[in-house]
């Protein structure tokens, strides 16, 4: 539709000044989250070490209108290269739930959790919620509220071979295979009162959600099949093979559903959270 001079422009003065008020608006929230990026980055990597330790923060607002940090559509930790003795992560739930977080992202690569190494971890995580204030005061992430999402980990059989003898005292030398649903397990151990040469073959099972095990298992002592009880001792000393609560410190942040494993990989499947801050 054409306009004849002289007739009211299509956006008056008043309209353009309410435009740039919320253009500027705008900015000033984007600038603010992107600070608070960079601190909540910052803390989280105040708690990992590691000389090549990197954190990334990323988040996504759902609009002017909610304010800066007030509602977030998503935000994404990004980490890697990094040790850790426990997560750096937990909700403390007397704290402030105005802040909404619709989904919190987890991408972990290349890091090391209670001595051992993970290739990979991601997670989505729903309906969080954080403290608001502290947020904008001091620009310091404290998630008051954690809904249940789904994770997968990827771990390397090499990482795995490492991480037995720290685990386990009785264990002197190991070797790992992970292959078509099997591990192979080779090494030389001290069971009870007996210094042997030892072979298990068996799959690797899901127990109480929270623990890797071996199971239908076959035990040879020096090249030969082991009796009931000498197979016995062996199981009992190496399962659970990894316990996420208690050697890892999840605190029930996972909850395992499935595992596979093949041509040396371990992948396992399940629910995340993110826990409740223990008690000193």
């Amino acid at each position: 539709m054409s306009h004849r001079r002289g007739s009211t422009p299509i956006f008056d003065g008043g309209v353009l000044l309410l435009l740039a008020g919320l253009g500027l608006l705008f900015g000033i929230g984007r600038n603010e989250v992107r600070r608070f990026e960079r601190a909540a980055a910052a803390e989280i990597a105040s708690k990992l070490t590691g000389p090549n330790k990197k954190v990334v923060v990323r988040s996504e607002l759902n609009g002017p209108i909610d304010g800066p940090l007030g509602n977030l559509k998503s935000a994404t930790i990004r980490a890697s290269h990094f040790e850790s003795d426990g997560l750096p992560l937990f909700t403390e739930p007397e704290r402030s739930k105005r802040g909404v977080l619709q989904t919190l992202n987890l991408i972990l690569d290349d890091f090391t959790l209670c001595g051992l190494r993970v290739e990979h971890l991601e997670a989505s995580i729903p309906d969080c919620r954080f403290d608001y204030d502290l947020a904008i005061k001091k620009r310091q992430i404290r998630l008051s509220q954690s809904g249940i999402g789904t994770g997968r980990v990827r771990l390397r059989e090499q990482d795995l071979e490492a991480y037995i003898p720290k685990k386990l005292a009785e264990v002197r030398r190991v070797s790992l295979k992970l292959d078509r649903g099997y591990a192979f397990v080779e090494g030389f151990g001290e069971f009870l009162v007996v210094q042997t040469q030892f072979e298990v073959i068996a799959k690797l099972a899901i127990a109480d959600k929270s623990k890797i095990v071996l199971t239908d298992a076959k035990v040879f002592f020096d090249g030969r099949s082991a009796d009931e009880y000498s197979k016995k001792a062996i199981l009992d000393a190496l399962n659970p093979v990894i316990d996420l609560d208690k050697d890892l410190k999840l605190h029930g942040a996972v909850e395992l559903e499935r595992l596979e494993l093949d041509r040396g990989i371990l992948e396992a499947w399940g629910t995340t959270k993110i826990p409740v801050r223990p008690l000193e």
